[in-house]
Formats: structure tokens, sequence, C-alpha cells
């Protein structure tokens, strides 16, 4: 149903979770699913390659355990590592006779703290030496070139930092794809400024291993108050690591770091075409407040969106984030575009099997709407990136067992006669106003009833 947001702009009212239980007898429920239903999902599983996930026999396990795309990530590991790995992964593609999506995840906008590193024998690049941080700790972030890291300094690769805070911000330094089961995340809260020093103290203790990023909460509870960095959407490495993968493999999806304006996504679409890479899709990744408010314009470009969960968490108070992931997915299924989440099973870095909150977590967003899961620190690094396939997958294919679809193909009808009579009557309105205009807007349909009748009939997927 339409309706007027807070702003006073037409919104749409939508309901997020659809399922149904044809018995409500618990015997029927806890009877163990069945094993016999093959990898396949509904909800798409994209699987971060790294040390723990680049060999061929562990890329022929998750794929037998039903993983359909896998993720090249930018923003750490050298180019011929991914290059190796993507090898790896057509390898076990052959092997197996199951056919991958492949997608890059930009480095973008990210900062970082800049520690020297070793590389392992495997060619992944490590930081040796963790970090100890205590809680009341004075720590100094610096954006001078001249100085290395050190146990209570911190310098930041981007050279603007320091103009971008004030006293009472918090900043939070986390380890690269930080997970609940790691100690690595560290809040500081910014005591002053001096030329290109940061003086701040922890808020908590941390042990700061492996690399180091570097996020500018935003101080604002409802709007958007903080500067934001002037780094480039596709860094210079972005465009050469594309153009490169590009050229060797068939790269199916680009995750846009950091996509803040609908302009990002443009400029994300040229470059691609530019390269030749016009049937490479650009997914938004939402990873900010800025992200947030400008999301319909996002949206209406990209093909499709990844709620960054991890980075939104900060930018987002705890008590709204459901919330927010709620409207995000709506939003999605509305137009018809995929939507994955991040974030979902941290505790399988280090144990074989999840939490309850995790497994309960994964089954509401799929009920939701959720098209799909995005697995970071678990496949990459984790100890156990087979079982958190499997696992994963098996809750996807439980929850999918309840999932009420002709209700939600009926809503979504609803939905697009609604917005298709705001359309018409905002064009008669227009017609009406300058009849003196021979190409003032007509009233006529959008399509929009038709489109999503083609894209969400039940079984058409």
């Amino acid at each position: 149903m339409a309706g007027k947001s807070k702003s006073g702009g037409v919104t749409y009212r939508t309901k997020a979770k659809q399922h149904f239980f044809r018995s409500l007898d618990l015997n029927d429920v806890i009877t163990p699913a069945d094993d016999d239903q093959g990898a396949f999902t509904g909800t798409k599983l994209v699987c971060s390659l790294g040390p723990s996930s680049h060999t061929v026999p562990v890329l022929e396990a998750m794929l037998n355990a039903g993983m359909v795309a896998a993720r090249i990530d930018l923003t750490w590991g050298g180019l011929d590592f991914h290059r190796k790995s993507l090898q790896a992964l057509n390898e076990a593609m052959t092997n197996t006779k199951k056919l991958c999506a492949i997608t890059l995840d930009t480095l973008g906008r990210e900062m970082m703290v800049r520690r020297p590193c070793v590389f392992g024998e495997d060619g992944w690049p490590l930081h040796p030496d963790p970090v100890e941080v205590q809680a009341g700790q004075i720590v100094m972030l610096t954006t001078r070139q001249d100085v290395e890291a050190h146990d209570n300094v911190f310098p930041v690769t981007y050279p603007h930092l320091h103009m971008m805070v004030e006293p009472g911000d918090t900043i939070y330094i986390g380890r690269y794809l930080v997970s609940g089961s790691d100690s690595a995340s560290l809040y500081l809260e910014v005591l002053e400024t001096d030329d290109q020093d940061i003086k701040c103290q922890a808020q908590n203790s941390a042990t700061m291993d492996g690399l180091m990023t570097v996020f500018h909460m935003e101080r604002s509870n409802d709007s958007l108050l903080n500067l934001q960095n002037n780094l480039p959407l596709l860094s210079d490495y972005d465009q050469e690591a594309i153009k490169a993968l590009g050229a060797e493999f068939e790269i199916d999806f680009v995750n846009l770091a950091f996509t803040r304006t609908r302009e990002d996504v443009q400029e994300a679409r040229t470059f691609l075409d530019s390269i030749g890479l016009t049937g490479c899709r650009v997914l938004a990744k939402i990873e900010t407040r800025q992200s947030l408010l400008n999301f319909r314009g996002i949206l209406s470009l990209a093909d499709g969106v990844i709620v960054s969960r991890g980075n939104i968490g900060l930018d987002v108070a705890p008590e709204k984030m459901a919330l927010v992931q709620k409207q995000l997915i709506s939003n999605c299924n509305l137009l018809g575009k995929p939507v994955l989440i991040t974030r979902v099973v941290d505790s399988m870095v280090t144990n074989p099997r999840p939490t309850r909150a995790e497994a309960t977590d994964i089954a509401n967003a799929v009920l939701d709407g959720t098209d799909g899961i995005l697995l970071g620190a678990e496949t990459l690094r984790g100890a156990y990136p087979v079982e958190a396939v499997s696992t994963i997958a098996q809750i996807c294919r439980v929850a999918e067992s309840v999932y009420d679809h002709a209700s939600h193909y009926d809503h979504l009808m609803q939905a697009a006669q609604e917005m298709e009579f705001v359309v018409q009557s905002a064009a008669q309105q227009a017609a009406a106003a300058a009849p003196q205009q021979p190409h003032a807007l007509a009233p006529g349909g959008t399509g929009t009833t038709t489109g999503h009748k083609v894209a969400f009939a039940p079984g058409s997927g």
C-alpha cells in the first residue's frame, strides 16, 4: 500500500516475512532434513577465496556443497594469488562438472593501517606480529607517511583523515573480514587532533592481528554530518586487477565497495564497458549511512545489492539494524533486483557448527526474501570452509521449504499495481498542467505489472 514517508515522499508498505507451516506439530518440524536433496538452494551462496579455499580439492568440495559463485576480494592478497585461485576454480569446475560464477570485490574507498607484511608459502600476505591494545590506552593515529606502525601508533593510508574527525568521534579499527570470533575489533574515541596526528583513547581491549581496516563512524544518529573521504571509487589497483583478470577469466560480477550514489554505479558501468566487460553485472555494496540515504538511486541503476552488514552495522544503531535489513530486502524484492547479505556464520571461522542465533538469522533472512548469502572470513581463512557452505545450504533449503511463494507473488502484484497507479496519476497531472506542450508525458501503462508477472510467477525461477 502507498503512503507518505516522514520526509513527505511517496513510500510503499510491504510485508517482509512470507512463510507458512503445513502443520503445527513440532514432531514434523524437528524431523531431520532430507540429505538426498542435493546441493541446490534457491538462496545462492557466494564464497570468498583465500588461504583456506584456493586449492582444487577444497574448491571441488565447496562446489559439491552448494557454492555457486566465487568471490575474489581485491582488498587483500596479490594478483598472482588471485589468478592461481581462479585457475584452481576452473579445474575444480571441470572435475565436478559444476558451473560457478566469478565476482570481483573492489578495494575502492577502504582506509587501512599501514603495516609491513610478509608472504606465506602460498603467496598470501601476512602480518606476523599482533598488537595488544588495552582499554583506556592512548593510541595515536597519524597520516604522516614517514611513521612506521608500532605498539600505540597506527599510520593510516588515507592522508586526510585528520581533517575529517572531531573530538568525540568514534573510529573503528578491525581486522580485515573481522568476525565475531575474533578479538581484533578496536573502538577509539577521538580526544584531539594535532596537525596530522589524531590522539585517541581505546574503549576496549583488543588483539590487533592481520590487515587492519579503518572506519570513521557517523557521529549523527539520523543524518549525515561526517565529512566523507575523497578516495576514488575504483583505485588504480582495482582497475589494473579487473583489466588483467577480466582478460583471462570470465568475470560475471563486480561488487562495488563503498557505493555512495547512483553516479558511482554509472561510473563503474562506464569503466567496465570501456575495457570490454559489457556483460559483467554491477552489485552495489551498501556499507555506510550515505549509501542508505541514497539507496533508491543506487538501486535504480545497480544490477543487485549486497548488504555489507559488518560495516553498515557500525553506522546504524544496533536496535535499528534488523529493520534496515528488512527494508533493504523488501525494496529489492519489489524491483526484482537480487539482494545478498554478509556476516552470517562468524563462529564457523573457528568452529565446525554455527551458533543457534546464527542459524536462526540465516533462516529469517531467507524468509524475508534475501536472494543470496556472501561468505567472507568463513571460507577465506576459516578452519571449516566446506562445512560452512554445506551448513548454510542446508539451513536455506529448510527455510525455503516453508516459504510462501504464492502469497509473495500476490503481494508483489498488488504492490506493482499500486506503483503503476501512482505513475499514471503523476503522468495525468503533468499532461493536464502542460496541455500546450506536445511532448508532455501522456497517461499510459509503465509495464511494471506485466514485468513483475513474468519475473515473479510461482515456478518461473
